[in-house]
């Protein structure tokens, strides 16, 4: 069975730039992962066609002479179809003919090669909004690849999520990754994604939430108990607050990674207006609104 194609193994044109290929490399990684119940074959598939494109030299060797399977018909004038691949300097004359077994031993040594090339791991972890935000402290069990004994291993890994990590961030794991042929060890990259809150937003360090308030409080000026990530905190609603107005609680955003400071929380004040009046209402703001000669209040 023919190799399918690096480029459409990673569903990226040929023209594709590192990130675009790295992007792409981990979407598929994780969609395909056998951890997750993916299949092995494709997952495979996946990680040869990334060490290959991920790799200028290799990309410009494959862009060249395609699959390796088919090089020894492109070795004479065009140059060497292995550089860039770890069979540099072969002698390709005895290869005429199609006798002997000297091909299938640099096959061997391309392959083992990749078997010494340590595999990063890349997994995602969803962890909740106070999570992230104030750091915490994950297992992860996994099945890790061990080249040297030819097994896949099961491995139990803590997590450090720093306070303040934000969705889309990764953290790196020295020496938790794939075990090569040879003993050398990948990395473990988790990639962080972070629940919705019901009742938070984030903004970088900044935390937006809402608070509603009626209208004749808003006119007149009130104090209202607002939600914070540390608990609940009294705040002050000037008089003549209007709908959208934002009150700043300094310091009770997100803490910032590498500093001693937090971002700052963002309220919202939405005014109410009521649906339904009673009588005696209804001739209240009438009589306002003819007091103040037809302006608006709001």
């Amino acid at each position: 069975m023919s190799k399918r194609d690096y480029y459409e193994v990673l569903g990226v044109d040929k023209s594709a730039g590192k990130d675009e290929i790295k992007k792409a490399f981990r979407k598929k990684a994780i969609q395909h992962h056998p951890d997750k119940g993916g299949d092995e074959a494709k997952f495979k598939e996946i990680n040869e066609a990334y060490e290959v494109l991920s790799d200028e030299q290799k990309k410009a060797a494959y862009d060249q002479y395609g699959h390796a399977a088919g090089a020894a018909n492109a070795g004479g004038p065009g140059g060497n179809p292995y550089e860039g691949f770890g069979a540099e300097g072969f002698d390709f004359s005895g290869f005429q003919g199609g006798g002997g077994g000297g091909l299938n031993d640099i096959f061997d040594m391309f392959f083992t090669g990749m078997r010494n090339q340590p595999r990063n791991v890349e997994v995602a972890l969803t962890i909740d909004f106070k999570d992230a935000v104030f750091g915490t402290t994950k297992e992860l069990s996994l099945r890790i690849a061990n080249n040297q004994k030819n097994e896949r291993e099961n491995k139990t890994v803590k997590v450090k999520i720093p306070a303040g990590i934000d969705d889309g961030q990764s953290i790196r794991l020295a020496g938790h990754g794939e075990v090569s042929a040879n003993g050398t060890k990948g990395d473990l990259y988790v990639h962080i994604r972070v629940r919705p809150d019901k009742e938070f937003e984030r903004q970088g360090p900044h935390i937006i939430s809402r608070v509603t308030v009626d209208m004749v409080d808003a006119a007149l000026g009130t104090t209202v108990e607002v939600k914070t990530l540390d608990g609940m905190v009294k705040i002050k609603v000037p008089a003549g607050s209007q709908h959208g107005k934002v009150v700043k609680l300094s310091g009770r955003g997100v803490p910032i990674i590498g500093s001693d400071r937090r971002g700052d929380q963002l309220i919202e004040v939405l005014i109410e207006v009521p649906t339904k009046l009673s009588a005696k209402q209804k001739k209240l703001l009438e009589d306002y609104k003819s007091a103040s000669k037809g302006r608006h209040f709001w």
